[in-house]
């Protein structure tokens, strides 16, 4: 079985302060000296398919293992440390465009390398990635391939029943978690998967694999991605500012704590009360 595992390297957002977020006339926030680190959807996903290929392997099930992102150079640090966990293959697709809000882009290149390059039975991937956050690539993968999708997703498994081809899949849905058996081909868009942290690969494995060289393809070379960059005019960038997340709050004056106690009541308390 070929899986593609898909995955997106973003900056560390939590490590910006607040007076660093200055956005230049091409809308770009500077990062540069902020930490990178694995989408953690992504992450996720990166970890479920080790875990998945964990237990094939032990039930000598054929299977190959694929690392895919699209991006600049330093994303190649991720990718020779999935080749030290064993990952056959690690694939980048190099491009300094700016797709952040053009899902349809990266859905168009993941879909042509599954299909025509790569020949993959399984699609995983991060149910979204920042600093977009549209949740978009998975379905629009899915589409583009004529696949059937399946979101969040929290864990695979090989299917006890002997069929080498068929898939347990764990997702959950609003009444708790759905257990599926599927068969391949399909796209799997994996979400909130608790205690799906990376491995970390040994320094015996770093050493063997991790030195293997990054298979680079070209944006240019992808006549899908090509197209779907040339038509993309649905969506158009006009502003970014970070969201604050800080709670209002207000300072109650008073000369005791029961005089506090008494304005917090009446002038906040009562009316809410009232309507129980």
């Amino acid at each position: 079985m070929q899986i593609l595992a898909c995955f997106k390297v973003v900056p560390d957002l939590d490590q910006m302060p607040a007076g660093d977020w200055l956005v230049d006339d091409r809308f770009r926030v500077e990062t540069g000296y902020v930490k990178n680190m694995l989408n953690p959807y992504d992450e996720s996903a990166l970890e479920i398919t080790l875990r998945y290929a964990d237990q094939a392997r032990r039930g000598n099930l054929p299977l190959n293992l694929t690392a895919l992102t699209i991006g600049s150079k330093q994303a190649d640090t991720y990718l020779k440390t999935l080749y030290a966990l064993r990952y056959d293959k690690a694939v980048r697709v190099a491009s300094d465009r700016d797709i952040r809000f053009l899902p349809e882009i990266a859905a168009a290149v993941i879909s042509e390398y599954a299909a025509e390059k790569n020949r993959a039975d399984v699609l995983i991937m991060g149910m979204q990635s920042g600093v977009g956050d549209n949740a978009k690539t998975p379905l629009l993968t899915a589409e583009y391939l004529n696949w059937p999708c399946i979101t969040g997703v929290v864990a695979i498994e090989p299917a006890n029943n002997g069929t080498k081809n068929l898939l347990k899949v764990k997702s959950m849905v609003d009444s708790g978690i759905l257990e599926q058996t599927v068969r391949p081909p399909l796209v799997l868009a994996v979400s909130n998967a608790p205690g799906t942290y990376l491995r970390v690969p040994t320094l015996k494995d770093k050493v063997e694999y991790g030195k293997k060289p990054v298979e680079v393809q070209e944006m240019d070379n992808f006549k899908t991605g090509l197209a779907a960059a040339n038509t993309s005019g649905g969506c158009r960038l006009t502003g970014l500012k970070p969201i604050n997340h800080r709670r209002e709050g207000l300072i109650i004056d008073g000369e005791t704590a029961a005089e506090k106690a008494r304005i917090l009541y009446h002038s906040y308390l009562r009316e809410r009360l009232g309507k129980l």
